[in-house]
């Protein structure tokens, strides 16, 4: 038998991985799995019958024990679960993101919030946004926005105290939607001293934002932001750091002060 058959085998029937999970937990005899898993007597002899014929259990009558083997199989298959569950859950924000975001490690992704819009509610990941920013003034902002967006604009307002030290990337279209879509925003940034804004020279994908802290992502789709990504795990929040860095290092600064402020968002 083959690795894969092994696979093919355990991942055949609910019930044999049920009976594996059932022997992880105590030594048992047949009638016992077959009432706590629940299935057959059949069905649990001929799952014992293979597993022993795999040397993952081993009878030590009148009980069924599962062995070092049969302990690994079964932790590896309940990683490939995991890893499953997780890739369903990171799937559009990954499918939507860009290219540079693809090297974010598996273990951050895993540890992070994803918010993804549903046609239930589209808003899902504006909405987390908003929620993210229900705190106190932060020291510092960083972001960089491919949209310009009054919603986000209003939320990140609520974070950006008259000391926050705040500094925004945006690309030409965004610069210059920025004074029709939101030119309340101007009046704002008027007032901050520490405001700073760059202008990338391409067109910015994917926005992000840095509040102190904590980061969050966003993946847009035409303009439309559908999923998003956050949280405060060290591993994030440096990747997010340099990635802002590496973006600002190719803009400019745009002086004199902007005309309007925006955010990583959506309309």
């Amino acid at each position: 038998m083959t690795a894969r058959e092994d696979v093919a085998f355990l991942v055949g029937s609910a019930s044999r991985v049920a009976v594996l999970e059932q022997l992880q937990r105590t030594p048992q005899r047949p009638m016992e799995l077959a009432e706590t898993c629940p299935c057959t007597r059949e069905t649990v002899q001929r799952a014992l019958a293979g597993f022993a014929d795999r040397g993952w259990v081993e009878k030590c009558p009148p009980q069924y024990h599962l062995t070092l083997g049969g302990e690994l199989v079964l932790n590896q298959y309940h990683a490939l679960v995991e890893a499953s569950e997780d890739a369903s859950r990171i799937a559009p924000f990954a499918a939507n993101v860009g290219k540079s975001f693809t090297d974010l490690s598996p273990k951050v992704l895993q540890r992070a919030t994803v918010t993804a819009g549903t046609p239930e509610n589209p808003h899902s990941p504006i909405d987390r946004f908003v929620s993210v920013l229900d705190r106190d003034p932060v020291d510092r902002f960083r972001g960089i926005t491919p949209i310009v967006s009054r919603t986000f604009n209003e939320a990140a307002a609520g974070v950006i105290g008259p000391k926050t030290e705040m500094e925004l990337v945006v690309d030409e279209s965004v610069l210059e939607a920025s004074t029709s879509v939101d030119p309340e925003a101007a009046d704002r940034a008027s007032e901050l001293d520490q405001f700073s804004l760059y202008l990338s020279p391409t067109p910015v994908e994917t926005g992000l934002a840095l509040f102190d802290d904590y980061a969050w992502l966003g993946a847009y789709d035409h303009g439309t932001l559908v999923a998003s990504l956050d949280g405060n795990d060290d591993e994030l929040v440096e990747w997010v750091r340099d990635e802002y860095e590496r973006v600002r290092e190719t803009a400019r600064e745009v002086e004199p002060a902007p005309t309007a402020v925006t955010s990583p968002g959506d309309e």
